[in-house]
């Protein structure tokens, strides 16, 4: 009685699929900086309360 509905993506062009792939690699890129960031403040936070001495070209 009623047709069923087709429940497929529609059709990607390619240059839709190379900019989201471009925009996953440079958003994959800033959460993995942030990350390194966090550590590094993390380690100084941690060096600083337990009274190490932390050099600023190490960390």
């Amino acid at each position: 009685m009623t047709a069923k509905k087709s429940f497929e993506r529609p059709a990607i062009n390619e240059e839709r699929q190379k900019r989201e792939a471009e925009a996953l690699r440079a958003n994959l890129a800033r959460r993995k900086q942030q990350q390194r960031t966090r550590k590094s403040v993390d380690a100084d936070k941690s060096a600083e309360s337990s009274g190490q001495v932390v050099d600023e070209g190490e960390a």
